[in-house]
C-alpha cells in the first residue's frame, strides 16, 4: 500500500497560519521518503502550527517515527509546534511503545485540540503562565 500526502494551509488573520497535513496509508521505509519530501515544504514554510491529521495512517514504521521526529525538531528550531491528532489504535500505541516522539502534543481530534489550545491561551491571558 502507499502514502498519500493531503495539505492544507488555514490563515486566521488573529492566529496566524495553520497547516494541516493528512496521511493516508501506510508510512514505511518504502514510503517514508517520498513522505518526507512532500511534508518538507510545510516544515520549511511559516505556519506557527502543524498538525497531523492521521486517521487515515494504516501502519507506521520506525522509518515514519525518524521522519515526524525530523519535522517536530526543524518546526521546533523555527518556533513552530507539531500536533498529531486522529491516531489509529495501532498508531497510538506504536507511539506509546516507543516513546520516539517527546515534545509532540498528541490529540484524540482537531475538537480536543483546539479546546487544549484555548485554554492555553486563556491561562497565558490571564497570566497563569
Amino acid at each position: 500500500m502507499s502514502l498519500t500526502v493531503h495539505v492544507t494551509t488555514l490563515d486566521d488573520p488573529g492566529k496566524g497560519a495553520t497547516t494541516i497535513v493528512k496521511l493516508v496509508g501506510r508510512f514505511d521505509t518504502i514510503t517514508a521518503p517520498q513522505g518526507e519530501k512532500e511534508i518538507e515544504p510545510v516544515v520549511a514554510g511559516s505556519a506557527r502550527n502543524v498538525i497531523f491529521d492521521l486517521a487515515g495512517l494504516t501502519f507506521i514504521s520506525s522509518a515514519g517515527l525518524r521522519v515526524l521526529l525530523g519535522a517536530r525538531k526543524a518546526l521546533a528550531a523555527r518556533g513552530a509546534q507539531l500536533h498529531l491528532i486522529n491516531l489509529q489504535p495501532q498508531i497510538a500505541k506504536v507511539l506509546d511503545i516507543v516513546k520516539a516522539l517527546p515534545g509532540i502534543n498528541v490529540f484524540k481530534n482537531l475538537k480536543e485540540m483546539d479546546e487544549y489550545l484555548a485554554e492555553m491561551q486563556r491561562k497565558v491571558e490571564e497570566g497563569e503562565s
